[in-house]
């Protein structure tokens, strides 16, 4: 007899450019399942200071990174002794089978940010039992789900993200995180508005090029659109020089301001090499693009932390809306 589960819900995820997707969700009270006949369970983290902050601060016992090292060990051991009986009691797991489940330390970290389920970032300093905060170096950082690790964020700011992120894993405090993104943000101004755009891939430009010429105007991604726009543009300045967009190509969407077309954004391919006058001369909509690619990005990264950073961060004003043209 098969079983067949009910779906429960279907989120829509982000464009992923041929990235692994892990999205494996389970009941908090039954985290164990089989995956192709083996039982598995997800990763585990948790700490044990709130247990012991009181001992420690009172001085009946130290806490150092050795000490935290060992005292995770003992608890990865400990776990594993239980896993025979657990297994017997659960899963009526003969003892000689139960005893071959076995668990293990992965990471010791001194401080993580955990956003949201399958969203966080730690600052590893041992890893299976190597130490990485080795060489002056404050260990490694593991971040799972993050801007920073997307294909859609610029490169330029997946490391400005890498770098407030190591800051704030190391102890940094709010004013130091806001001067560094009031710095970052003061350069990016000065960017052209082509260089502060998001990467996304085209995909069925051709399906949907048809059915508006057919229809006369179709729904389509915004991203496909900007596309579109950017051939369209070529044909318009009878330009045979820049390159053409097609299915699959990796494309920089940028964004605009009012203009005749009634477009809201034009994408220019990621291998041209000379970006043409005409595109240049568009009316970019840099306040738009640095709320997307930097305001959000950093909300998104460190809301969790309750800084207010946007209210604090916030480099246009009225004045400047008021005589932008």
């Amino acid at each position: 007899m098969i079983v067949r589960s009910k779906i429960k819900s279907v989120k829509k995820l982000k464009d992923f450019d041929n990235e692994y997707v892990y999205d494996i969700g389970i009941k908090d009270n039954d985290p164990f399942f089989f995956a192709n006949d083996i039982l598995v369970h997800n990763s585990c983290y948790f700490s044990a200071w709130p247990v012991l902050k009181d001992d420690v601060e009172s001085g009946k016992m130290t806490w150092t990174k050795e000490s935290a090292i060992q005292l995770y060990d003992s608890l990865a051991d400990s776990v594993n002794e239980s896993f025979p009986e657990f297994m017997k009691t659960a899963f009526h797991v003969p003892t000689k089978m139960g005893s071959i489940i076995k668990g293990g330390r992965e990471s010791v970290a001194g401080k993580g940010l955990f956003i949201t389920k399958k969203r966080y970032a730690i600052m590893v300093y041992d890893h299976e039992g190597r130490r990485l905060d080795t060489e002056g170096k404050p260990g490694k950082i593991k971040a799972m789900g993050l801007d920073l690790k997307r294909s859609d964020t610029p490169v330029i700011i997946q490391l400005f993200l890498s770098d407030i992120l190591e800051q704030v894993l190391q102890g940094a405090e709010r004013a130091d995180i806001i001067e560094k993104i009031l710095k970052f943000k003061h350069e990016f101004k000065e960017r052209p508005g082509w260089e502060k755009g998001t990467p996304k891939r085209v995909n069925n430009l051709t399906k949907y090029t048809k059915e508006e010429k057919r229809l006369g105007k179709a729904n389509m991604p915004g991203h496909v659109r900007a596309g579109m726009n950017w051939n369209t543009m070529r044909r318009m300045n009878s330009d045979n020089y820049s390159i053409n967009i097609v299915d699959g190509m990796k494309i920089i969407v940028c964004k605009l301001k009012a203009n005749p077309m009634g477009w809201t954004s034009i994408g220019y391919p990621t291998d041209e090499q000379h970006i043409p006058k005409w595109f240049k001369d568009l009316p970019f909509d840099h306040t738009a693009m640095e709320e997307t690619v930097v305001d959000q990005k950093v909300d998104n990264l460190l809301s969790v932390l309750d800084w207010n950073l946007a209210g604090a961060t916030q480099t246009a004003n009225t004045f400047n809306n008021l005589f932008e043209f």
